[in-house]
């Protein structure tokens, strides 16, 4: 892809944000063929919307698909859809109501920009633990092809990641210092309303541990300015997401760290 083509397909998903109107399919030669590509589309929708739109990054979610060459895909979590639990969520925001379970870490201290390398040891030192819930969304039309469709077509999941690798909203509950002598492996985490278990899972990161990506995502941004106290890591779920009810509390639960809460909200 040329840098028109990148410029178009952000544009494609501003006016899709700005106006709520979906996007049937990026045009052919807007689609990304690399992850490179995935986060250029990205870094120029975040453009757009930092000057135009005002919005505020309050985080970073690194993402993968585990494919020689493809390098991760890194997008921002802006202020403006980061919640604290319990939240409640409107689904003017995010009508899709998918949701997913995961452990986030929150900087308690800034982590520059310099050429050294950040060492695992260093970022750990500068981290809570956080119990969290991602919700998914997109701006792509759903009507026809569904989002875990677009994902897991190879020849739509790359398109489907360029629209901030499919980030709709974030819940956190407050961090935990000392989680380093947790087992997230063994972790066992439930997903469930008052009435029903969405799902239960022990362990299930694509890397075991939610931590270590942390330091790949941090050495990313060490190049692009680093990172400040306060600002969310965010690496992945233990389970993937799930469709749930309006109005009812969703409550994520992580044995030996805690639980975060959210409803998605019909009503203001």
């Amino acid at each position: 892809m040329d840098d028109s083509a990148i410029l178009e397909a952000a544009r494609i998903f501003v006016r899709a944000r700005r106006t709520g109107v979906p996007i049937l399919e990026l045009p052919e030669h807007c689609r990304p063929g690399h992850t490179r590509e995935v986060n250029a589309i990205t870094d120029a929708v975040t453009d757009m919307l930092v000057r135009e739109d005002g919005e505020t990054i309050g985080g970073w979610k690194l993402g993968f698909v585990f494919s020689p060459r493809q390098v991760p895909m890194v997008c921002p979590l802006f202020d403006s859809r980061l919640f604290a639990s319990p939240a409640s969520v409107p689904l003017s925001l995010v009508p899709q109501r998918r949701i997913e379970p995961e452990v986030s870490f929150r900087l308690i201290a800034d982590l520059p920009a310099r050429d050294r390398p950040y060492l695992a040891a260093e970022v750990a030192e500068c981290v809570l633990a956080c119990p969290s819930l991602e919700i998914i969304d997109t701006r792509f039309d759903t009507s026809q092809r569904s989002i875990r469709q677009m994902i897991d077509n190879p020849k739509s999941r790359l398109e489907a990641m360029a629209d901030h690798n499919t980030t709709g909203a974030y819940i956190t509950a407050e961090g935990r210092s000392g989680w380093q002598s947790l087992d997230f492996a063994a972790m066992r985490v439930v997903m469930r309303t008052p009435s029903q278990v969405i799902v239960e899972t022990v362990g299930g990161h694509p890397f075991t541990d939610p931590f270590l990506p942390c330091v790949v995502l941090v050495n990313r941004l060490r190049h692009r300015g680093g990172l400040r106290a306060g600002q969310l890591l965010v690496t992945g779920s233990f389970s993937g997401f799930f469709e749930v009810p309006a109005d009812e509390p969703i409550i994520a639960e992580f044995e030996g760290l805690g639980s975060a809460e959210a409803t998605f909200a019909s009503h203001p």
